[in-house]
Parts: structure tokens; sequence; C-alpha cells
């Protein structure tokens, strides 16, 4: 790391608060931890940028340069440093964070539950994906920008920013008076979202040493698996008591205090130079390419099989052209750009590689249960999406606890490895185990398998997340984090779309078997393949309703076959990572 690129750390920073709280008491425990008793014994020194007051002293503790990329003078962090900020600041910064993460994850899983009253006020039926699409697009396209817009312009700064597009996205979803108004705000939203959900894990990065960061991201997951619980049945109750235009209003409100939290407390190093350098610094060619071709990827990916066939021009053209795009992109980013938002020699890093490929197969394998699983029980149960929401607990609470035991487990020894390998094999088991799920499953399978599943999901993704952050070097960290988030997104899309092929690939067949069994509930047939919840209408014959489903939970146990290669291939990868120590200071290269 060069020396002229690190930036100025404030020579007070707040003490450390050594009264620790009970370890139940949410997120203040991360301010309070054991672990930060140990921080009084280390200090952020000042150093002047001559020679001379480098030089250290005889018999003083080892130094390193910590690099916090913009320009500047050499600052050093002892060898026996701690996170960045302690304390109060901390806590502030914490609770920020995890308020902003609880307003991503709520924002989706609120407007999922909305939607069929959404479509019924603007009778847009046919752009009801859109609603969905639109934020998924737009969060994931511009989500890899905003690591290297950290290094260029500051956390604070980056995370007002994205507040600002998920509060005018927000305002107007609950202001729209059409179909089209709230798809726009939609993609306003997912722009600003996208950068709350993964700024979270950008800035422990960059602030707590890789050692220490699992408890600190462990109260992530645990924000996360509340708002995914909370999520449908606030939306449920928004869109059948007060309209679902609250559902959106309740972002701001949550957001004013979050916002007075970041501007009080987020006051991080900043890097150096006046506003024209940072703007020179952005890398506005790969910004363009990456998120062109990320949106004509995903548009084939949402149009295949729904809108459009998939051997039709509207779904093979943009995602061609999306895979071509994505392909310069590596050119460009190879070539072009001084501060490229995706740094190719990041490859060049074993663990950092296969964290990526992994994080591939996970993404699939982990939104293929969120998706479907509902939809399975609202086929078998006529579950309504507060119901749904229930049946999640069981998984969300699995993937909370074991994510902050994985993050206890992970801090206290140091290691890493072993736990992604049992989570992944747990996810896998979990959703081998799917396949058990029949016709009539009992309420302990219902409850048991997804907890197996969520167990595999918490031990695996913390464990994976530090593992590639302490892969890089420090200045890689930011774009490192929102490069796995980024995979981890296009995962789920490519799972999704394929999950998707399959199951009517499948259903098909039995649909066929049926039209000729049942020739007089022809419409009836015809429906399902498209709306599944036909069958609960009043007057479908009791046989034809039992062989639908039936039909469907066998082209689903297909789908789950197939995405337990996926699985496997997973974890058979990650078998191949490296050992390498967590770093126990801020600012050390990667070994």
């Amino acid at each position: 790391m060069s020396s002229n690129s690190t930036t100025q750390i404030p020579s007070a920073i707040p003490s450390a608060d050594t009264s620790a709280e009970s370890s139940t008491k949410g997120l203040a425990v991360i301010a309070d931890m054991k672990s930060d008793a140990s921080l009084a014994k280390g200090s952020v020194t000042e150093t002047a940028s001559n020679n001379d007051s480098n030089q250290e002293k005889p018999g003083a503790n080892a130094e390193v340069t910590m690099d916090i990329e913009g320009g500047g003078s050499d600052k050093k962090v002892r060898d026996n440093e701690q996170p960045l900020v302690r304390g109060k600041q901390m806590l502030g910064i914490m609770v920020a964070l995890a308020l902003s993460m609880f307003l991503a994850a709520l924002d989706n899983t609120i407007v999922s539950t909305m939607l069929p009253k959404i479509t019924e006020k603007f009778e847009a039926l046919k752009l009801m994906t859109w609603i969905a699409s639109s934020y998924i697009i737009s969060s994931t396209a511009l989500q890899p920008m905003y690591g290297k817009l950290c290094n260029i312009f500051g956390h604070q700064y980056v995370l007002l920013v994205a507040h600002m597009f998920f509060l005018v996205g927000s305002i107007i979803c609950g202001a729209s008076n059409s179909a089209r108004m709230l798809i726009a705000g939609r993609a306003i939203a997912g722009i600003g979202g996208s950068g709350l959900m993964s700024l979270c894990f950008v800035v422990i990065g960059d602030i707590v040493p890789t050692a220490k960061s699992p408890m600190y991201i462990s109260a992530f997951a645990m924000v996360w698996a509340i708002a995914s619980v909370a999520g449908p049945l606030l939306g449920g109750v928004f869109a059948d008591k007060t309209g679902f235009k609250w559902g959106f209003y309740i972002n701001p409100i949550i957001q004013a205090p979050v916002l007075v939290l970041i501007i009080l407390f987020m006051r991080l190093p900043l890097p150096q130079g006046s506003a024209m350098e940072k703007i020179r610094r952005i890398d506005f060619l790969g910004i363009f390419t990456v998120v062109s071709g990320i949106i004509l990827f995903q548009l084939s990916l949402t149009w295949g099989g729904q809108q459009y066939p998939w051997n039709s021009a509207a779904v093979i053209t943009p995602l061609v052209l999306g895979i071509a795009i994505l392909i310069g992109f590596v050119l460009v980013e190879w070539k072009i750009p001084t501060e490229p938002i995706m740094p190719l020699h990041l490859f060049k890093r074993r663990n950092a590689t296969l964290m990526l490929i992994v994080q591939v197969l996970f993404g699939m394998c982990f939104f293929l249960f969120i998706f479907f699983f509902p939809l399975y029980l609202s086929v078998i149960k006529n579950a309504s999406a507060i119901s749904s929401g229930l049946h999640l607990i069981s998984c969300m609470l699995a993937i909370s606890l074991s994510s902050i035991v994985a993050g206890i487990l992970i801090t206290k020894t140091g290691i890493y490895r072993p736990f992604i390998w049992f989570g992944l094999a747990m996810n896998v088991t979990g959703i081998g185990l799917f396949v058990l799920l029949g016709v009539n499953p009992s309420s302990g399978m219902l409850i048991g398998i997804p907890i197996i599943f969520g167990v595999g999901v918490g031990f695996a993704m913390q464990p994976m997340l530090s593992c590639i952050q302490n892969a890089v070097d420090q200045k890689d960290v930011a774009t490192t984090t929102t490069i796995f988030m980024t995979i981890r997104m296009l995962g789920s899309a490519i799972g999704l779309a394929i999950a998707q092929s399959i199951l009517q690939n499948q259903l098909a067949p039995h649909l066929l078997d049926l039209l000729q069994q049942f020739p007089e509930s022809k419409d009836i047939i015809h429906s399902f393949s498209s709306n599944q919840g036909v069958i609960w209408q009043p007057g479908v014959p009791k046989d034809v309703h039992d062989s639908l489903i039936e039909a469907y939970v066998k082209s689903m146990h297909t789908v789950y076959l197939i995405f337990l290669s996926f699985g496997g291939l997973g974890f058979i990868i990650s078998l191949f990572i490296k050992n390498v120590p967590l770093r126990k200071v801020l600012g050390a290269a990667a070994e």
C-alpha cells in the first residue's frame, strides 16, 4: 500500500466503555463486548509526514501503516490496536447500521405481502412483476459502485446519499397514483436500498479487524432475520387495515433517527483531496458498463418463462447483450481506469476467487427456499402471506442464532474454515430434506427442516464474508465486500430463473396427463400453471384439486434435487479454501 493513499486519523477517539451490559440487551452488547476491554491497551498515534517523526523508538511495539485511500499523511496503528472506533461512538454507528439493514430487509418483505392489494388497487396485474423486479434490478446493478465510492468520498457521505435515494423512492411509492409511478419509485428506492444493505458490512470491514468483525457482523444477521419475519406480518396489516401506502411511508419514519445517528456518530477518517480530484477518481466507464450489463442480464431472467418464452428474441437479445457487455466490463477494468470499481488483482487471491464462486451457488440455493417455500405452503395449505411469514420464523431464528454463535466462536478461536464447511454441509442437508415435504407434511417437518436449513445459512454466511474480507488488503475491503454482495444477488436471480424453468418444464407433462384424465376441468388445469391459487377457488372438484397438488409437489421435488447438486458443488469448492489467519490490526496486508 502506498503512502500517498492514506488519510488522517483523529488523534482523539472516545474511550471504551468497559462496563458491559447483560448479553441479552440487543445491540448494546456490540459496543460493550468483553473483547473491547482490551482496546484501552492500544492507541492511535499521529505521526508527521517527515522521516524523523516516523522513526520508532527502540523497544516500542511494532507498527503497521493503515491505508485508507484518498491521499494524506502517513498514520500508524500499533500491533495491538483493535477497532478504529469504540465505546459510545461504536454503539451509535452499530445502531445506525443495524437500522439501515432493518429498513432494507423490511422494505423487501413488506412489499411482497402487499402486492396483491397493490395490483388490485391499480388494476395492473400484468405489471405486478415489475413492481418487485424494478427494485431488484436497480439494487443489484448499482451495488458494485458503493465500495469504491466509500474509498473516494468516505463512508458517512455515501451512506447518507444511499439513504436519500431510499427516502425519495419510498415517498414516491407512497404517493403514487398509478402502477408506473410506483414502479419508478421502487427503482429509485432500489438504488438506495442496495447501499443500505452492503454499506453495513463495508463500514465494519473498514473499522474493525477481521479477527474481531464476526461478532459485529452477526448482529446484522439477527436484525435481518427479525425484519424478514416482521415484514410479511406488517405488510398484511398495512394492506388489509390502513392501506398499502403506509407500507412505504413507514420508511421515512424509521429513517429520521437513523440519519441523525449517522451524522452524529459516523465521523470516520475522510479521504483527502478536492471535490474535482475525487470526481476524477470515479470509474464512470466501469460503472456504466457493469450497470448496463447487469440490467440487461436481469431483464432477460425476469422476462424468461414469465412474460416471454425463453427462446424468444425478447429474452435472448438482452441476455446475449448483457453477457457481452459484462465481458466488456472486465476488459475495461483490466485496461482503462486507474481506480477500477472491480480491481482484477482481487482474483489473484485464491480465497477471494473461491468465495465468489461459492457465493453464486450459495445465493442460488438460499433464495430458492425464500421464494418457493411460501409458494409451496400456499399450494398445499392455501396459506396466506401472513401465515407463510409465520412459517418462516423457525428458519429465520435459526439463521440469527447460528450466525451469532458462529461470530462468537470465530472471534474466540480465530478460525473460520470449519464453520464455512459445517454451514454449507447443513445447507445442502436442508435442501435434500425438502424433498421429504409431500402433500400432507407434519407440523414437525414444516418447522424442523427449515431450522436445519437455517442453521446452515447462519453458520456459512457470516464466515464467508469474514473469509473474503480477510483475503484482500485493507484498501480493497470495501470494494470486495460490495462485489461479494452483488455476486450473491446475481446468483439468486440466476437460481430463481433456473428453478422456475425446471418447475414449469416438470409441471407441463403432469398437466397434460391431467387434461386427459379430467377434460371437464381443462380451464382449471390450464390456469394452474400460472396461478396455483386457482385450486382453492369454490367449485374445484376434490380429485382435480388433489391431483394438481400432487403434480406440483412432484415437480418441486425435482427442483430441490437439481439444486442439491448446486449446493454440493459449492461445498466441494469450499474445501479448497486456504487457512489465512484473521487480521488482528487494521491496515495489515493480506497474507
